[in-house]
Order: structure tokens, then sequence, then C-alpha cells
């Protein structure tokens, strides 16, 4: 057998092009600021572009609306990156590190039983919102 052999970097690069590929989203960088001073350091800006009506099958129906970050300067929707709490039913916004509570539809979440917000091969999710704007 004929095994390629890549470099770490190759299969990183590889891995990063498959998720564009996957979401129709490409970030400037790959590695989110881990504090404000990080941020502050950045050269060059955050930013992201989106493929707007990215054709996916493999997504489900998601038939209610999103779970979002409390704080009100904040409102990131839960997503697969978010710490989770199962036992307190708590999550931490990856965004601003906020604690949320879980609302009372998600009292079964455990490890076994997620919503498809937090499973990562759904990392993009379009949502039929159900109440009124």
């Amino acid at each position: 057998h004929f095994y390629k052999r890549m470099s770490a970097a190759q299969t990183y690069q590889d891995y990063i092009q498959s998720q564009e590929d996957r979401d129709g989203i490409r970030l400037s960088w790959n590695v989110w600021p881990s504090s404000r001073l990080e941020a502050t350091r950045m050269v060059v800006p955050l930013s992201t572009l989106y493929t707007p009506l990215k054709e996916r099958t493999d997504l489900p129906p998601i038939q209610y609306d999103p779970v979002m970050c409390a704080r009100q300067t904040c409102k990131a929707i839960l997503n697969p990156m978010c710490q989770v709490d199962f036992r307190a039913k708590l999550w931490v916004c990856n965004f601003c590190f906020n604690r949320n509570t879980f609302p009372p539809q998600y009292s079964a979440i455990s490890e076994q039983n997620q919503p498809a917000e937090l499973i990562p091969q759904f990392s993009t999710l379009e949502y039929t919102i159900t109440r009124a704007q």
C-alpha cells in the first residue's frame, strides 16, 4: 500500500478547506482571539465571508427558534463551539463567555440527547422562526 504523507500544515489546510466547502463560510482568521488583549493585537480584522443560500441537503429542518445568549450586547446563538454543562443545564457563549440557562423545552438535554445546534456536523443551520419578529 502506498500512503501519501502530508505535513500537519497540509492536513490543517485540508480541514479548513473542507469546512469552508461544507458551510460556505470563510474567516479571516482560523483561531478566535481568546482575550480582549489578543483581540487588540490583531493586525488583520476579524471578518467572515458568508455564502448566502448555500445548498446543504444534509441539514435537518429546524422548526423552532434559536437559543440565544442572554447578554443584551451579544445575542449569539447556541452552536457546537459552546461549552455545555449537561448536568446543570447551562451553556457558555463562545463569544462573550456569558453563562446561559437552557430554555424549558431543553429539559431532556444530555450528552446522549443533544439538539442539532450542538452536533459538530451541523455548524450551519437554517431555522424556521415561529415567533413574531
